[in-house]
């Protein structure tokens, strides 16, 4: 049986683009920020994979997909031990691997994978199946499930980044953030390229300085004191989010709309646009000098 990434063929190098949201916690903005990140690469020219390995399957609201595929065809290829087949040009320069329900079935095939194969090819199986698909792509963004241990661990075996959202409350904080280096310090035995990219404060007031720097405390202080939190903040705007998802358009992408019926709350829109944005440069810069200190 294999014992090693390499002895199943995976070359760890061939992952410095693969991004996943991961938190021990659902609602605290996963699917939002894999969302948004996808939509504003893609729109720089970038050639962008968004990957929902959520049985719940909510990305697609982001893109304004309908139900369809319900993750059959992410699971098949999990089962097969095959290529992943991304839906193809959801956006200009956008690829997206939808979930769903069927991947609920995940937890039996991982014990079915590692009995037969052995505990490498179940943890690796996901990687498997992305690595033929990375040369087409300048940046993965994968949103990674809170409720599914082995679906989470499947995903941080075939990123080479970490980004954990949290909301300021005990559960977001202790628990979810417990759990989520829980859940790193596993992969990480497998994936040793694994790497915390930082940390991003979700869900707060606008505006809310203080309550940022109790979050950077705190995240420190779970994580060590060398943790990277994210000075760019995503501020809480629940009918910004409800909009953009009735629309299937990111935060950005409904900003750039202008349409006359979103005038009232067109500054907060602006705010939450430009927030978006400039998270997702942060991550893409902080991705760039961290692989340029490796080499």
């Amino acid at each position: 049986m294999p014992m090693s990434a390499e002895d199943l063929g995976i070359d760890y190098s061939a992952f410095h683009h693969v991004t996943a949201f991961a938190s021990g916690k659902g609602g605290v903005g996963k699917t939002t920020l894999t969302g948004n990140n996808a939509t504003k690469t893609a729109s720089k020219g970038i050639p962008t994979l968004a990957i929902d390995a959520n049985g719940q399957g909510n990305l697609r609201r982001e893109f304004g997909m309908g139900e369809g595929d319900k993750g059959e065809a992410f699971y098949e290829a999990l089962k097969n031990g095959t290529p992943l087949e991304p839906i193809r040009n959801v956006r200009d320069n956008l690829d997206v691997v939808l979930g769903g329900k069927e991947l609920r079935q995940i937890n039996t095939l991982f014990l079915e994978i590692a009995q037969s194969e052995g505990p490498y090819a179940a943890f690796l199986r996901l990687a498997k199946c992305l690595q033929p698909l990375l040369s087409r792509y300048g940046v993965v963004w994968m949103d990674a499930p809170p409720e599914n241990p082995n679906v989470l661990t499947l995903v941080l075996c075939a990123s080479r980044w970490l980004v954990a959202p949290v909301k300021m409350d005990v559960c977001s904080l202790e628990d979810a953030l417990k759990d989520i280096s829980d859940a790193f310090r596993a992969a990480k035995q497998v994936n040793q390229s694994l790497e915390l990219l930082g940390v991003v404060h979700f869900g707060s007031p606008n505006g809310s300085s203080g309550i940022h720097k109790e979050v950077v405390a705190e995240a420190r202080k779970l994580l060590g004191k060398s943790t990277h939190v994210f000075d760019e903040t995503i501020h809480a705007s629940s009918k910004t989010a409800k909009l953009a998802r009735q629309l299937g358009v990111s935060v950005w992408e409904l900003e750039a709309l202008k349409r006359p019926e979103d005038k009232h709350f067109e500054s907060t829109l602006s705010k939450l646009a430009s927030a978006h944005d400039a998270l997702t440069t942060a991550m893409l810069l902080r991705m760039r000098s961290r692989l340029e200190m490796a080499a």
